[in-house]
């Protein structure tokens, strides 16, 4: 693999100290990093016990990584070099192994995947006046000193599970400041202060909470800062216009104490995970107006045709560098409309499929926003909820993956369904330990496999396919009792008894892919892809999880919300054919002058053919 060179590659290359790249979609972002990481691998600037810190937002942001410095060098990033995602990171460089400085009582600490057990935590069961159990919460959350304006305990308006810390120190809910109509604020914080306190004396930790105990380490312990500027003297960061406030606070802590070279590498117009505490514009704030950061920019995409630049760009601010294609200026038809009606899902996907199937086009992609619309383009009317617990439909959605080639997603799945299934007594910890040491263990992962391979057929009724899985499950993990899946035996809201039971499974719980097997997926499942092209399905109500016609402009000329990055995010993933999906209501003078004419907009009668 040859690594391209141009001017703007070339500054980042020789850039040293406090770096800060805005790159945008298809410049190549990951390549340059992993070149990045080998000239300074090469130069004399790092000491043989020292290495780089590679970190990005998502496990399959850090594998591109991987994957890229191997494409360029042949040789596999290794230690002393560290590659990981930014909480793995955290947790294991500051947050584990110092985490017996806050108080030598505490217990080893754990970090949670789900922090539902927050909440569980608090609760007991006791029998009331009337002989029945009742379920209620630990003492002292009744006391009077814990109970809201309504006189209930403040747990119920605010769970310890939404309670964050901070920077500054100060309690909120998610991020937002409690309600002074809901809860007393003193009552609050101090409610606060003993969920967090008890937390905190078990171990038990979210990854938001080790990133504040991260920081309020660092900033207690200058020598921890100094140790890690000599293990990683370079720290580069991808995907970093999602990095919460307490992430860039814990680095430029570490940048204070010591740490000369750190790099913030990414897009703020594709900051997706605001409600993970993504703040893309700390991002265009280090960037813009920040002086102790040296700002650099990549505007040439390498992905695209101009004209599938141009329509995602109408989301940017004019004022923004333009974006430029450097290969495949022009590629015939490269946007396509089409006009739905409530009925025509179906022939627009089939249209769609023949497409990609006549111009070769292999990594192909239909996205929405949110799950009502992609349960109507998999015919998927109400949900059905046939089961008294999850278990069926957890297997039933790695299932699905597998089919869909999702191999890797489907056998991660079936591991945690297998692992609970095998360790019925084991609580949370115990069960999260037993899924990493079996994470490795390839004769288990050929049993899951195995498993997702020869699961009973869809094909077969509720019903039916309830009692084969049972045994088939029971069977093939060896388990010592019955599995059940406690399937109803009375009509409800969400199941209707006589109907259900004789249907397939196929019908209530499809496949995300098309017939073609093309993914049908929210947008946020293809961030970071590319792909030859993606239909992208816009909703026709209003609504603030849909994106809509209206929504493809920035009248304001001003950062846009998400809502907006969602819709150029999508757009800027297609090599070859960007198209899209609007409601029948939108006009074509109305599509014209959005995108200009040098579109194709499908006739009725040519999607009808289909």
């Amino acid at each position: 693999m040859i690594y391209d060179l141009n001017e703007e590659r070339n500054a980042y290359l020789q850039a040293r100290g406090k770096i800060i790249l805005n790159a945008c979609p298809g410049s190549g972002k990951t390549t340059t990093i992993a070149q990045k990481i080998i000239e300074l691998d090469n130069s004399n600037e790092i000491n043989s016990y020292s290495g780089i810190a590679c970190l990005s937002f998502t496990n399959s942001a850090k594998d591109e990584i991987n994957e890229a410095y191997t494409k360029l060098s042949g040789k596999i990033l290794k230690f002393p070099n560290h590659v990981s995602t930014i909480d793995s990171f955290i947790n294991r460089f500051i947050t584990l192994p110092f985490y017996n400085i806050l108080n030598r009582d505490f217990s080893r600490p754990k970090i949670l995947d789900h922090t539902n057990i927050l909440n569980d935590m608090w609760k007991n069961e006791y029998i009331g006046r009337d002989g029945k159990l009742r379920e209620g919460l630990k003492r002292p959350l009744n006391n009077t000193e814990y109970k809201a304006k309504n006189n209930r305990s403040i747990f119920y308006a605010y769970p310890p599970s939404s309670i964050r810390i901070e920077p500054n120190g100060a309690f909120t809910v998610e991020g937002k400041t409690p309600s002074n109509g809901t809860v007393d604020i003193d009552k609050f914080n101090k409610y606060c202060q003993l969920i967090k306190q008890t937390q905190f004396k078990k171990g038990l930790i979210s990854t938001g909470d080790s990133a504040f105990i991260a920081l309020h380490i660092l900033r207690t312990n200058p020598k921890i800062c100094q140790w890690l500027a000599l293990r990683f003297p370079f720290i580069i960061i991808d995907e970093a216009q999602d990095n919460s406030l307490i992430q860039h606070a814990i680095f430029e802590e570490l940048s204070k104490q010591g740490l000369k070279n750190i790099e913030l590498i990414g897009d703020p117009y594709q900051s997706l995970y605001e409600w993970r505490d993504a703040n893309p514009k700390e991002f265009l704030k280090k960037y813009n107006e920040d002086n102790s950061w040296n700002s650099f920019a990549l505007t040439d995409n390498r992905r695209s045709p101009q004209k599938i630049i141009d329509i995602f760009s109408i989301l940017r601010k004019v004022d923004d560098a333009k974006i430029n294609c450097l290969d495949n200026l022009f590629i015939e038809n490269s946007i396509i409309v089409y006009k739905y009606s409530g009925n025509n899902f179906q022939s627009i996907i089939k249209h769609y499929e023949n497409l990609c199937l006549s111009k070769t086009l292999e990594k192909n992609n239909i996205v929405v926003r949110g799950n009502s619309l992609k349960n109507k383009l998999l015919g998927k009317t109400t949900e059905e909820r046939p089961w008294g617990i999850e278990l069926p439909k957890e297997i039933i959605t790695a299932k699905n993956r597998f089919l869909g080639n999702d191999i890797k997603n489907s056998i991660n799945e079936m591991r945690t369904i297998s692992v609970k299934l095998l360790n019925p007594k084991s609580d949370y910890h115990q069960l999260k330990e037993i899924e990493r040491n079996r994470k490795e263990d390839h004769l288990f992962n050929s049993l899951l496999f195995k498993i997702l391979n020869d699961l009973p057929s869809f094909e077969l009724t509720v019903a039916d396919w309830t009692i084969q899985a049972q045994n088939f499950i029971k069977e093939k993990l060896g388990l010592d009792y019955e599995v059940d899946f406690k399937l109803r035996n009375r009509k409800s809201k969400y199941f209707n008894k006589d109907k259900t039971l004789n249907e397939s499974v196929g019908i209530h719980f499809q496949k995300s892919y098309s017939e073609s097997n093309i993914p049908i997926t929210t947008i946020h499942q293809v961030k970071g892809k590319t792909l030859d092209s993606v239909l992208i399905f816009f909703n026709d109500k209003k609504h603030i999880n849909n994106i809509l016609f209206e929504d493809i402009s920035n009248l304001e000329n001003s950062f846009p919300d998400e809502k907006k990055r969602l819709i150029y995010v999508a757009m800027s993933r297609p090599k070859k054919i960007l198209a899209m999906a609007f409601p029948d209501s939108i006009t074509d003078e109305s599509i014209f002058e959005k995108f200009g004419t040098d579109i194709k907009i499908i006739s009725e009668d040519e999607i009808k053919e289909y």
